[in-house]
């Protein structure tokens, strides 16, 4: 079994890259192929079970979407011949239409018509609860984009808490064939040992244990358990990406005389 990550020195924020350490202890016989950005993808000239791109920075994102961009219908090729891929974070709007960056228009590869929106001065930062093929699907967001499109037909997992590509929908992702890209970090792996099982059986590991199954499986109980409180807040509030300073004589005037009071 092969498993390809792409530019895993640009795409390795928020942790993500734990996804490829648990499929690793899941997969210890899997052959795991690293390819830089320099370097052209093995997708291109080999079978791979699994191609996974995590995570980056916006100016690694565009250079991503330079390197990808001469592959465009290889990659559209094999999402419709049922390869398999997992984009997380950010990652998944390189194939996107465009993305909007204070009037910048951004193209991407188009493979799916959407439209990622940057907004540097609010992150959004959240929790997610889902549904996908009957099951539950725990995550976190992190963001400067929402995404804007129909993802009615092929989009990955359903909120019950939380919110989909932005807040006016709960449709989560893109899923096409086996093709799936989500904004949920966490590691997705890592948290969702269902999720997990599934994908390993899909890919055709069924026969692959998961790794440290009881202690992933108790940790996913117990986040599912507080998702599921009502009196857990899934989004953080003030999602503003400025500091607040009072520079008011009233401020400073406050500053000075808890100062002085504290000697």
């Amino acid at each position: 079994m092969k498993i390809e990550i792409l530019y895993p020195e640009y795409a390795n924020l928020f942790g993500d890259m734990g996804n490829i350490l648990y499929l690793k202890a899941c997969l210890p016989q899997a052959e795991f192929i690293e390819t830089p950005m320099n370097s052209a993808p093995r997708f291109l000239t080999e079978p791979i079970d699994l191609i996974y791109m995590g995570p980056m920075s916006e100016p690694a994102q565009e250079k991503a979407i330079q390197r990808l961009m001469p592959y465009k219908e290889q990659l559209a090729g094999l999402i419709a011949g049922g390869a398999h891929f997992l984009f997380t974070g950010n990652a998944v709007e390189t194939l996107f239409q465009e993305i909007e960056d204070n009037g910048r228009k951004i193209p991407g590869l188009g493979l799916f018509s959407l439209t990622a929106k940057r907004n540097y001065l609010h992150r959004h930062n959240s929790n997610f609860l889902g549904g996908f093929q009957g099951m539950e699907v725990l995550g976190c967001k992190s963001q400067f984009t929402m995404a804007y499109g129909d993802n009615s037909q092929n989009y990955f997992a359903k909120a019950q808490r939380g919110i989909g590509l932005n807040r006016d929908t709960p449709l989560e992702g893109i899923r096409q064939n086996n093709f799936i890209g989500t904004y949920l970090i966490g590691p997705l792996l890592v948290m969702n040992p269902p999720f997990t099982r599934w994908l390993l059986d899909s890919m055709g590991a069924k026969d692959a244990p998961l790794a440290y199954e009881d202690a992933v499986k108790r940790a996913y109980a117990q986040r599912l358990k507080e998702f599921k409180d009502p009196a857990v807040r899934m989004e953080k509030e003030g999602d503003t990406n400025q500091l607040k300073i009072d520079f008011s004589p009233k401020s400073w005037y406050n500053i000075l005389k808890s100062k002085l009071r504290r000697g």
